[in-house]
């Protein structure tokens, strides 16, 4: 018997053994590719500039061995809200039975410890990237769905725990990362395309809508990154400093996931779009060497400024 056709049916039977054991177990005995385990830690700064990991609490501060209802092989992707004094997450669990993403939320009372809750929408299809947002007092949720070829739109029954899918944005493309903005009267939809050939993404798609639930129509100048993996991909939140748009964007010319970037938008209308990074100090916003939660690669981050002039973020790492 060839060496692969051993090592397959080996694995097999670690899976299968693995999957007899209670799920909080099996996640902490799992074996999981260093390239793969994704885990989740809390940064923290002035503002998103100056970010460096917490010292308050030890990270990651989330990861596999904290899920509690599915085998998982890693969590990434987290977005981060605060509602008065409770703050929650809501990020990708791979489920390392189904082969697939799924969604699920974590709690926290000061934005540093957090506890696992459950996961709350699972599809036939991989889900990541869950986007969340407000409107009209409604809570939306937008996740990564390229499986699907399309770009899809859930809203909360019972947030933050019961969603229901309302319609599709966008179809037709093997669409990522689908990153929205409410800027000047409009919607906006920044998003990634995969190429059909299997290679990272390399082109950054721009859409407008005058309303959330209304025709979505492609920018005049869109894509408005093509060919360049190193910016086209995003990478969290898109966010407003000083009334202007920050977009992140991951590095996949590198390798998937390597670091992250943050760009300005300097004009953006119906009719002109330009852009340009402002990071003072390189391409990246952090140093990988520097932080050992991070050394291998990252590819997300979302925060929140508090009123005191400190910045709280989640970022993803492995």
């Amino acid at each position: 018997m060839q060496l692969s056709k051993v090592k397959s049916k080996l694995v097999g039977i670690y899976n299968y053994a693995i999957g007899l054991l209670p799920v909080k177990l099996a996640n902490k005995l799992i074996w999981v590719d260093r390239q793969m385990d994704w885990s989740i830690s809390i940064y923290e700064g002035r503002d998103f500039l100056s970010l460096k990991p917490t010292a308050v609490v030890e990270n990651p501060i989330l990861s596999r061995r904290d899920v509690t209802d599915v085998l998982a092989s890693f969590v990434a992707d987290p977005f981060m809200i605060r509602i008065g004094d409770e703050w929650l997450m809501f990020f990708e669990i791979f489920n390392h039975k189904q082969r697939k993403g799924e969604l699920a939320f974590a709690r926290s009372l000061d934005g540093y410890n957090w506890i696992y809750q459950q996961v709350i929408i699972s599809e036939k299809f991989h889900l990541s990237y869950p986007y969340v947002f407000k409107f009209e007092s409604e809570w939306y949720l937008i996740p990564e769905s390229c499986e699907a070829n399309s770009v899809r739109l859930y809203k909360a029954k019972k947030f933050p725990d019961t969603w229901e899918f309302v319609t599709e944005i966008l179809v037709g493309q093997r669409f990522v990362d689908a990153s929205i903005l409410n800027f000047n009267g409009l919607w906006w939809l920044f998003v990634g395309v995969e190429p059909s050939n299997g290679l990272a993404c390399n082109l950054l798609k721009l859409y407008y809508a005058d309303h959330l639930l209304s025709n979505w129509v492609e920018h005049p100048m869109s894509p408005i990154v093509s060919n360049n993996s190193e910016i086209s991909r995003p990478a969290g939140r898109m966010r407003k400093i000083n009334n202007r748009p920050i977009r992140f964007t991951q590095d996949c010319q590198v390798n998937y996931g390597y670091n992250v970037t943050a760009i300005a938008i300097e004009s953006l209308t119906k009719d002109e779009y330009r852009e340009a990074k402002i990071h003072p100090d390189g391409t990246y916003l952090f140093e990988l060497a520097t932080m050992p939660c991070n050394r291998v690669g990252m590819h997300h981050i979302d925060f929140i400024m508090l009123n005191d002039d400190r910045c709280i973020a989640c970022v993803d790492a492995r």
